[in-house]
């Protein structure tokens, strides 16, 4: 999205809920022009965080919208994170933004959608991941011995959340590019040392792009070389109401080195996903 000659970006809508996990939003905001974000979710107002609040020449806030205008103080370029509190206390309890100072680009309203989810409904989950997590760690056991693998464990990894012995984390990147169809909201790095590692991506379909799946995926270190051992898992073709779940699995036999990865996902059409700057370790 791109606005030449100083023109108003179309509205933006942002959609957060507390099984997306998606990265801080970027919001490009210009000096002297207003940018305004409106809320389905009552705010806590006295509650928002702003780096270089000073420095704006208006802020106007209420529980369901906030206003913004920056002063000529802010510099071309400049980031500043932008953090609200919802009043009811579901999930998520909190949003972020990051602020980028764009003087040809200004995003005048913002609206944000928000997906709660109760506390209860978490304990829940969890209840039912410990007893899954027992039955399926006899199971990877019981296969590392027979030196076979199963379905069983990328289905697994599917719903999986972090535990004491499977270690969870965001995947440290640098550059996700995408076809204009297929939208990646979030990338972890599950890893269960010394026995297997894998990526595990959420995707979303836009206009054109529901039915897309994956039909092959590759790791390449910065040298060229491929990595092999390399499989992957879809939970469904992908739509655009619900997110489904992408595993790239690295064997335990697979050497990796240390340094930055990209991933490549395809399907059928040639329809690639490219994720640079992936670490395994």
């Amino acid at each position: 999205m791109v606005a030449l000659g100083g023109e108003l970006a179309p509205v933006r809508r942002i959609e957060v809920g507390a099984e997306m996990r998606v990265s801080a939003s970027e919001i490009r905001i210009a000096p002297g022009r207003s940018t305004t974000f409106f809320f389905d979710a009552r705010i806590l107002p006295d509650e928002i965080s702003l780096e270089g609040r000073e420095r704006f020449q208006r802020l106007g806030l209420s529980e369901d919208h906030l206003v913004l205008v920056p002063s000529s103080a802010f510099r071309e370029g400049e980031r500043l994170r932008l953090g609200l509190r919802f009043r009811d206390g579901a999930a998520p309890e909190r949003v972020t933004f990051v602020l980028v100072v764009d003087s040809s680009l200004s995003e005048s309203q913002v609206e944000v959608y928000r997906r709660a989810r109760s506390v209860e409904s978490y304990r829940q989950e969890v209840d039912e991941l410990r007893g899954r997590l027992l039955q399926v760690q006899f199971e990877l056991d019981r296969l590392q011995l027979e030196g076979r693998s199963s379905g069983e464990l990328e289905t697994f990894f599917a719903t999986l959340e972090g535990t004491e012995s499977i270690w969870i984390g965001q995947l440290p990147r640098s550059k996700v590019v995408v076809p204009p169809d297929v939208f990646v909201s979030h990338i972890d790095l599950v890893a269960y040392r010394p026995r297997w590692r894998a990526i595990r991506l959420r995707l979303r379909a836009r206009a054109g792009g529901a039915g897309w799946v994956a039909t092959g995926a590759s790791l390449t270190a910065s040298n060229g070389r491929n990595l092999k051992g390399v499989s992957h898992w879809q939970s469904a073709p992908l739509r655009d109401d619900v997110a489904q779940t992408l595993v790239v699995l690295v064997e335990s036999s697979t050497e990796v080195e240390s340094g930055r990865f990209i991933l490549k996902l395809w399907d059928a059409k040639g329809r690639t996903v490219m994720v640079e700057g992936v670490s395994l370790k």
